[in-house]
């Protein structure tokens, strides 16, 4: 049976979109210099990740609720199936053995510098299984379809799973297991949750179109102020810095999932299928981008802001592209593969 059928095709085009810039951006910082303080990085910057994550956060409203031990266990079996066995297989034996890359078979080195390979796939497990726990634990306490109630409690039961994963924080460092960007991402999971859930009373009460229309203008607006005046990838880490990226990137998100979606309703026909594909197979893309883009790495990189840097930039991504394309068509052909590799 061809699971894809059942997907919603909007939001993998999203997911699609995510994930190329994603490439993008590690395509331009592999092979240039600089490239960090263009303005094109600083969209990519502000938009990749936390689009992603907002996007796994909405998704779940189409996914089955844990409503006892026996679906919780399911739940938290399969996502570690689905994120932790593709991160252990390409950390460990893809660029740990195949690549020589002996910091990747070093465990202790690899709890504390997570960012320095996969971490989205851990941090994502993580995410999840917070949250898995805080909806099991709302639906013990509130079993009726109390849709508010429920919410509330859930973010309560969320929120605390915060504060224990800063307790741990606090005790081994914030770069143990990539806690710091766990707990700077989890927001945008629950905001992409509760979007999923209130979405169509807030279509009800706002009346619409019209309000969106307006939301999306503003938060354009806004999101291109903020890039125009601060480079996000440069400010600080800690206070304002986190509270300004966090801002730029929620209202980037806005904007540009509001008018994909206007564009993806009048030409719904087209079907975004390049896009849609990159979404479906995100996390081949995920995986696979490292060890290419690692084969096109020059010694002598150019400035991203020269013809050859450029140059270099689209060439190395078109490359890049067409052998994930081609590695995911091949691998998924194998069964035993797309499993170990992909969790699928």
């Amino acid at each position: 049976m061809d699971k894809t059928k059942n997907r919603n095709d909007f939001v993998d085009i999203m997911r699609g979109i995510a994930m190329l810039m994603v490439v993008l951006g590690h395509t331009m910082t592999g092979c240039t210099e600089d490239s960090e303080k263009s303005f094109l990085f600083n969209v990519i910057w502000s938009l990749q990740m936390p689009l992603f994550i907002l996007i796994s956060g909405y998704v779940t409203r189409y996914s089955r609720g844990v409503t006892d031990g026996k679906s919780l266990w399911k739940y938290i079996k399969r996502r570690t199936v689905a994120y932790l066995l593709p991160w252990c297989v390409w950390t460990l034996v893809v660029r740990g053995l195949l690549l020589g890359q002996s910091d990747f078979l070093d465990i202790k080195y690899l709890l504390w510098h997570m960012d320095n390979g996969y971490w989205f796939l851990f941090t994502i497990w993580t995410i999840s299984i917070f949250f898995g726990i805080a909806e099991f634990v709302s639906r013990q306490l509130i079993p009726d379809e109390q849709t508010l109630k429920r919410i509330a409690l859930l973010t309560a039961v969320y929120i605390a799973g915060m504060a224990v994963l800063t307790g741990i924080g606090v005790v081994m460092g914030l770069s143990f297991l990539c806690i710091k960007l766990t707990l700077y991402y989890m927001p945008f999971y629950w905001l992409g949750f509760f979007y999923g859930k209130v979405r169509d009373h807030i279509f009800e009460y706002l009346k619409g179109a019209a309000a969106a229309d307006i939301t999306v203008a503003v938060s354009l607006f806004i999101w291109l102020l903020i890039l125009t005046h601060i480079n996000l990838y440069e400010i600080s880490d800690r206070g304002s810095g986190i509270v300004v990226r966090a801002f730029a990137s929620v209202v980037g998100c806005v904007a540009v999932i509001g008018l994909c979606k206007s564009l993806y309703v009048k030409i719904h026909s087209w079907g975004g299928t390049p896009l849609r594909l990159a979404g479906v197979h995100s996390l081949e893309i995920y995986l696979g981008q490292y060890p290419v883009l690692s084969l096109l790495q020059m010694r002598l990189a150019p400035s991203f802001a020269s013809v050859q840097g450029i140059s270099l930039t689209l060439t190395n991504y078109v490359i890049t592209m067409t052998i994930l394309a081609l590695m995911t068509a091949l691998f998924n052909q194998n069964r035993t593969l797309r499993r170990v590799l992909f969790g699928k």
